[in-house]
This record gives C-alpha cells, sequence and structure tokens, in this order.
C-alpha cells in the first residue's frame, strides 16, 4: 500500500516558477470512485506572502516593462503548449472535480485554450489613447490604461481550469502580475497551467499559484499593501466578507458570485429544443456551475406537454464512470456539496414540494463515489428556500407562469442576477423579454455558451464588476490622464492670473 502511494504524484506549489512544498501534504481523493489519485500541498500564510512579493517585484520589474505585443507572443505560445497537452489536462480535470471526461475533452478545456487564444489577438483593448480638450484650445490629453500591479485572485472548485484561465490570462493581457489561490480541493489544473505558464516563457513572478485555505488568501489578499485589486469567484456569503476586507483597505474588488438563474419556456416554444436546452442548462456539470438554470419557468399552457418531454430525455441520460466517454451524468465534487443539495431537497419536500422525476442511478455509478440523480420538483412554492436559494447540484424546480409580466416577475424577484435563458419561436418577443431580465448573461434559445469576447457577471447578490471580454480588461486596469499644455498658449496669462497680479512695467524690464 505505501508503495503504491509512493507512486503517486506529489503537486507543490508553483511560486515564481520555482515548485515550493513548504506546507501541510494533502490527500486528493477523486470524487469518481473514492480514491486516492495525487497529493497536493497546502501552504499558509508565509507562503502567499512570498509569492506576493515576488509578483510585485515582477510587476516593477521585468514583466512591468514587457510590451503588449510581447505579452500576446507569449499567449500564443501557452496556447500551443496547452493545446499539446489537453488530453492530459482533461483527464486530470474530470479526475480531480469528478465532471464527464467529455465535458474536460469536448467543452472545459478547449474552450479555456480558445479564450487564451482570443487575448492573445484581440484588437478592442489598448493601452492609451488620445484626446482633445475642448476647453482649453491647442493642449492635448493622453489616457492611458495602467495595470493594476499585483492581481490577488481567488477561484472556487466547479471549474479549476477554466476559472483560472478567466483570471490569469486578461490580467496578464493588461500588464498585471497574479497570484492565483485556487480551490484547496481541486489544484491541479491550475497547478499545470502555472507550469506550462513558465514552459511559455513567462518571466519568474508575473504568475504564482498557491494553494492555501481561502480565509487566509482572502485576509492577506485583502490586507497586503502590494496587491492592488483581489478578484474573487465564489459564494455570496464569502463575496461580501472579500468586499468587506477590501473595502476597508480601500482596495477594488471584484466579484463574481452565486445565482438562481431562470429558464423561461414561452408556449410558443420549440417543445423539444427547449426541454433539450433546460436540460442542459441546470444537468451540465451536475449542476454545480454559477449560472446554472435551477428554476424552470414554464407556461402553464405547456407544463403538461413540456414536463413529459423533459422526462423522456432525462431517461437517455448515461449513469456510469465519467471517465467513460460514454457517461453523460457528473460526479458531485465534494461530500460537503453533496451533502447540501440533500438537505436542501430534503427541506424542499417537507415544505410541499414532490418528486417529479429523478434518474435512477443506484448501482451504475462506482460504488464509492460521489453521485445525485438529477431531479426534478414540481409544486415548488416560489417563496420557498428551494426556489430562491441556490443548490448547486442535479436539482430543477419548477414553477409556472401565465402572462410574458408574471415571468419576468417571478424571475426577477430572486435577489440574484447571473444568467438566465429564454425560449420562444419568436426571437423578437424573446429578446425583448430577455432584455427585461435583471441578470449578468440572458441566452435566447441556448445556454451555458460563453465567449471570451463578452462580459459575464451578475446583478444584485450575484457580484461587482465583470470578467472576459473588453469590460473585463478594463476592470483590470486603473486610467492615468496626462494633460500636455500648449506651446506659447495665452490661457497661461489667464490661467496664472488667478492667483498672480500683472507684472507691473518694471518686473517686465527685468
Amino acid at each position: 500500500m505505501e508503495s503504491e502511494k509512493a507512486k503517486v504524484r506529489h503537486y507543490g506549489n508553483l511560486i515564481a516558477g520555482e515548485e515550493d512544498f513548504h506546507g501541510t501534504r494533502k490527500e486528493v481523493i477523486s470524487p469518481l470512485d473514492g480514491n486516492l489519485f495525487a497529493y497536493s500541498t497546502v501552504a499558509g500564510r508565509e507562503e502567499l506572502r512570498k509569492a506576493i512579493d515576488l509578483a510585485y517585484d515582477s510587476y516593477h520589474g521585468k514583466w512591468g516593462r514587457t510590451s503588449l505585443q510581447e505579452r500576446k507572443r507569449l499567449l500564443l505560445k501557452l496556447a500551443e503548449i496547452i493545446q499539446e497537452r489537453s488530453d492530459q489536462y482533461s483527464t486530470l480535470e474530470t479526475m480531480n472535480t469528478g465532471k464527464t471526461l467529455r465535458q474536460s475533452m469536448l467543452m472545459d478545456i478547449p474552450l479555456g485554450i480558445e479564450h487564451i487564444r482570443y487575448f492573445a489577438v484581440e484588437n478592442e483593448f489598448g493601452t492609451s489613447r488620445n484626446i482633445e480638450h475642448p476647453e482649453y484650445p491647442g493642449s492635448s490629453g493622453i489616457v492611458q490604461n495602467v495595470p493594476m500591479g499585483v492581481i490577488g485572485a481567488i477561484v472556487p472548485w466547479n471549474l479549476p481550469f477554466l476559472m483560472a484561465v478567466w483570471k490569469v490570462i486578461p490580467a496578464l493581457t493588461a500588464g498585471n502580475s497574479v497570484v492565483l489561490k485556487p480551490s484547496t480541493h481541486t489544484p491541479l489544473t491550475a497547478l499545470e497551467l502555472a507550469i506550462d505558464i513558465r514552459r511559455a516563457g513567462f518571466p519568474d513572478g508575473s504568475v504564482s499559484v498557491v494553494n492555501c485555505p481561502g480565509p487566509v488568501a482572502g485576509k492577506e489578499m485583502a490586507e497586503n499593501r502590494k496587491v492592488g485589486m483581489v478578484s474573487f469567484t465564489g459564494s455570496t456569503e464569502v463575496g461580501r466578507s472579500v468586499a468587506v476586507g477590501s473595502a476597508k483597505n480601500l482596495k477594488k474588488s471584484t466579484l463574481e458570485l452565486g445565482g438562481k438563474s431562470p429558464n423561461i419556456v414561452l408556449e410558443d416554444a420549440d417543445v423539444r429544443q427547449a426541454a433539450s436546452g433546460v436540460m442542459f442548462g441546470i444537468y451540465l456539470n451536475s449542476g454545480q456551475l454559477c449560472e446554472s438554470g435551477s428554476r424552470l419557468l414554464v407556461h402553464s399552457a405547456i407544463k403538461e406537454k413540456f414536463l413529459a418531454e423533459l422526462m423522456k430525455l432525462m431517461k437517455r441520460l448515461r449513469p456510469g464512470n465519467p471517465m467513460s466517454m460514454e457517461t453523460d451524468i457528473s460526479a458531485i465534487t465534494t461530500l460537503g456539496q453533496k451533502r447540501k443539495i440533500e438537505m436542501m431537497v430534503r427541506e424542499g419536500i417537507q415544505g410541499g414540494a414532490s418528486v417529479f422525476y429523478r434518474k435512477d442511478v443506484d448501482g451504475q455509478v462506482p460504488s464509492k463515489g460521489l453521485y445525485y440523480p438529477p431531479t426534478v420538483l414540481s409544486g415548488v412554492d416560489p417563496e420557498s428556500e428551494i426556489a430562491k436559494e441556490e443548490i448547486f447540484g442535479p436539482v430543477l424546480s419548477v414553477l409556472e407562469f401565465s402572462s410574458d409580466s408574471e415571468a419576468i416577475e417571478i424571475a426577477n424577484r430572486s435577489e440574484y442576477g447571473l444568467a438566465a435563458g429564454v425560449w420562444s419561436r419568436n426571437r423578437e418577443r424573446a429578446t425583448k423579454l430577455a432584455g427585461e431580465i435583471e441578470a449578468g448573461t440572458v441566452w435566447v434559445n441556448q445556454y451555458h455558451l460563453l465567449s471570451a469576447a463578452a462580459p459575464r457577471g451578475g446583478f444584485k447578490r450575484s457580484g461587482l464588476g465583470r470578467e472576459l471580454g473588453l469590460e473585463g480588461l478594463m476592470e483590470l486596469t486603473q486610467t492615468r490622464h496626462i494633460f500636455v499644455g500648449a506651446e506659447d498658449s495665452e490661457m497661461d496669462e489667464v490661467e496664472f492670473g488667478l492667483l498672480l497680479p500683472p507684472e507691473s512695467g518694471d518686473e517686465k524690464s527685468q
């Protein structure tokens, strides 16, 4: 047994390009089957401070002098390196998170690579622009988009590779250095990304990945004066504490938080397409996505027909070991999350909801893995906890409406506003409704597709600021205005005359 454990790879943290094993060795158990498949190193505050110090030095040294053109060249090289290793990334991501290998190979890893390429070639972001001052003829101005410095980034356990890409790559594009804190549950592909960043030729210190406890990272990043900005993705509760800690130190923070996203199916929708989209919206990654469409709002005129079609599609889902390309159902990544799902469903049923359909997975998934069956709950009270709070699991709550205005009212009743979907054959009608939903992303006849060119983030309790797109890049900068005065300007006499009296004849002769 000991000899088998000795063969298991032990990951250190990547601090300024060097693997660092200071800290506690932690077993990484796969939620697929309960087996040990790696060790990670859980660092403390001292290692995190070391990474921040080196990131600060890098920003004020070689990395800070690297041009935008050179930064983009390095990003293209990084994309090539990861592309060559994409199968390894996919396998590691599936083993660490429990998501299906099909999702890792066909969605998460290739999407991350394409997003790296996007930032390597996009032309919207510029480091400066020239302006004129209409009040002051002859003068000119330069508005510079200046990096924030060191970005302290914190990500959750559900999309470790994609989240690492979304935090690190735009920050590097904008000229910042980055210290990334992954989840202690799923740090492995983020560590591999840091290894490949060094292989691509990025200067040491431009990116470090430090696997440490969340409270340690949140407090240090908020209080450390060498961190210019904190970028957090995770729960609303923890995000609030990050925002408070950053605000106390007059530090900028961006927050991408929880959701309770509605998927609205109008009576004129293509029932088969909409049912497929609703199923994809909630059961991809076993519902463990911030924007998962966990609230089904279906028009009462087609409710029964729609639910029958949804159940028919759900019966086709294939449980099994997610390492098989034939498996459709992902594992639950952590035991704590599985228990939370079980508790919320139990309380929902006690509150009057009933199980409309539950996919049977018993005996068809690895016995020691963490799994929860895809479930549909009907008769859900709109004011119940299961209708209002994020489950973060494969559970769909069904609500119904009878008019467009009622659908919008129910959708916007939530305190969250991360994402939503609208399904209708009438695209104009659907797009109009989409514009009335209080959410950062609204899909029309689609769900879950994310573009690097489009900003993502939330309204209300779902967060502050944006990631990706030009808007996300601008969040990672601060503006400097350089005012260049005119030569031999008559404005000088007027301007300075506000304070200085006119020169006397004797003073002029001197």
